[in-house]
């Protein structure tokens, strides 16, 4: 009996041995799992933190495209840029346009802005007057037109103005709807500074929808398009369209991307500032990552 005791008790602190042995090597193993996410995190951040060194010298490159076409007086400068950069630690693509191909809504004309409503889905209707809460926000022209006395007993009272600082503020206009102020994004800018825009470098929805434009033009920027006429003869067209402009935005969109030898891959979209007059070679407008794909 005393024997049986013994063994039963021997049994049970080998079972008990065998539990925390069980029970060590789970921590191990949880341990284990834990210290490798740990290494994969830092090395995710690594390669983020590098990614984004490298879009910086895109954008620095790509303000150097800008100022090395802006010098060359013999040349025409492109709405459209495109550039690479190869580095030991990774490179790095992009592709400049100018915001003169957008509408800026803090300056255009209202037939600019009434068109990109209709093309990011308002009715007729319902563009026109959001049109006018657009404009309502831009200041008066308080000074007199020619020819004309301004009433000392009623002096003009200058409007507060509340320009756009970035298009999302678009969905703060009253009346605003949810899908409209999304898809106005693709066609609009705050930062060109231009009353028109390069019409032969449109968004073709926004082209559709432009109230006023003749449909003569909208045909011959589509031929132009597909090599049919040549820019001389487009320009013929555009001639009487008071908001086309030959002018290009001293502001610029910059779509970058990134990969690391590790195969990790980012995605940016920048808009820049490039004036001559500038201290500074470029600034940042806005800037803000698109997506990447980490392996």
């Amino acid at each position: 009996m005393p024997r049986s005791r013994s063994a039963s008790r021997r049994g049970a602190i080998l079972v008990g041995v065998l539990w925390v042995m069980v029970f060590v090597a789970f921590l191990a193993v949880v341990l284990r799992l834990h210290m490798s996410s740990v290494v994969i995190n830092v090395r995710v951040t690594e390669d983020k933190a590098a990614a984004r060194m490298l879009a910086d010298a895109g954008l620095a490159l790509a303000a150097g495209l800008v100022r090395a076409g802006a010098s060359d007086e013999n040349t025409t400068m492109p709405d459209t840029l495109t550039g690479s950069l190869e580095t030991r630690s990774g490179s790095v693509s992009l592709i400049l346009k100018n915001e003169a191909m957008r509408v800026d809504l803090n300056t255009a004309q209202k037939p600019l802005i009434t068109g990109v409503l209709r093309a990011a889905g308002a009715s007729n209707g319902l563009s026109d007057k959001l049109s006018d809460e657009i404009l309502e926000r831009r200041p008066d022209d308080t000074d007199p037109k020619e020819g004309e006395n301004p009433s000392p007993t009623a002096p003009r009272q200058p409007k507060e103005a509340h320009p756009f600082r970035s298009v999302h503020e678009i969905a703060l206009v009253r009346d605003m709807p949810e899908d409209v102020a999304v898809g106005m994004d693709r066609f609009v800018t705050v930062s060109s500074g231009l009353e028109g825009m390069r019409i032969e470098n449109a968004d073709p929805a926004l082209l559709e929808k432009i109230p006023g434009l003749p449909r003569s033009v909208v045909q011959a920027i589509a031929r132009y398009r597909e090599g049919r006429i040549d820019g001389t003869e487009l320009r013929q067209f555009l001639s009487d369209i008071e908001y086309n402009t030959a002018d290009l935005a001293p502001s610029w969109r910059v779509d970058l991307s990134v990969e690391l030898p590790s195969g990790h891959r980012e995605a940016y979209e920048a808009t820049i500032m490039v004036a001559t007059e500038d201290e500074l070679p470029y600034r940042v407008l806005d800037w803000r990552r698109l997506a990447d794909d980490a392996k």
